[in-house]
């Protein structure tokens, strides 16, 4: 190595450099289950149960809100294409909701 402070600095620059894009590399293609023991992983994986099941209960509400307003009576729903629509509502929100 060179006696010349200046070429030592910048090569202790770039050494200190290297090994910190190396770490950043390192935690940036470590899966989530295993970044930090996985804890971290274990309550984003609780939190989106939560929501799931929150977004599972407005999906309810909203549904039976949408049949009533757009249905006068129940006997309306017992007609194949009332019935064909509020199915297919359902399921595409269903869809959305789950996945």
């Amino acid at each position: 190595m060179s006696d010349n402070w200046v070429v030592q600095n910048l090569q202790n620059a770039l050494d200190t450099w290297n090994s910190k894009l190396a770490e950043i590399w390192q935690i940036l293609t470590q899966s989530p289950e295993t970044f930090k023991g996985g804890g971290i992983w274990q309550v984003i994986v609780q939190i989106h149960g939560a929501l799931q099941a929150i977004g599972y209960a407005l999906l309810v509400l909203f549904f039976v809100v949408g049949v009533v307003k757009t249905c006068g009576s129940f006997t309306e729903v017992k007609r194949p294409e009332h019935a064909l629509k509020i199915f297919i509502r359902f399921a595409i929100a269903k869809g959305v909701v789950t996945y």
